[in-house]
């Protein structure tokens, strides 16, 4: 069979977006036409030219116990929260292998990151410069890699196939053939 063509099923579905923590809130925005665009009213964003965003609808420290989500980047709690959501929207409680109805072999994690843990490199970065090396956290480098979204809800959901981040660059813009230079 050729690898770039497997017939892949989505059993669960999971969300945690500007709309609502979770898909069925997300949806029920959707459905109702409600926009997750809203103002910044944080101090940091007070001088910025544009002061509107897409911003969370819950923060995960109010979904995730205080312990793992202090190990994690935003980027892999929001990654986190949803794949939790999915898969237990599939049905399953276990992490794969406890449950005997998943090959944790034949379960890995694909998961589009943009940047990874930019968060975190700017914050310890800010650390280094303010309290100097042995003040930085030693989850650094594992919380800003592009694949910790995908490392983690492989982990957390007993992958042991490949889990790994994806990401695509934009198209490069094309002028029209009519203003291509010759």
């Amino acid at each position: 069979m050729n690898s770039t063509n497997r017939t892949v099923v989505v059993t669960g579905i999971g969300a945690t977006t500007p709309l609502g923590g979770d898909a069925a809130s997300t949806w029920e925005g959707l459905l109702a036409g409600r926009s997750g665009v809203s103002l910044l009213e944080q101090d940091w964003a007070a001088e910025l030219p544009v002061r509107i965003a897409g911003q969370i609808a819950v923060e995960p420290g109010e979904v995730l116990p205080r312990p793992q989500a202090r190990k994690l980047d935003r980027s892999a709690q929001f990654a986190l929260i949803a794949a939790k959501e999915a898969w237990a929207d599939a049905g399953y409680t276990a992490k794969a292998g406890e449950d005997a109805a998943v090959d944790p072999h034949r379960l890995g994690a694909v998961i589009a990151s943009g940047i990874g843990g930019v968060t975190t490199l700017l914050d310890q970065y800010d650390v280094l410069k303010e309290k100097g090396v042995r003040r930085v956290s030693p989850h650094t480098v594992p919380m800003l890699m592009p694949n910790s979204p995908a490392a983690n809800v492989g982990i957390e959901l007993g992958a042991r196939a490949a889990s790994t981040p994806r990401c695509r660059p934009a198209p490069r813009a094309r002028r029209p053939s009519a203003t291509r230079s010759r």
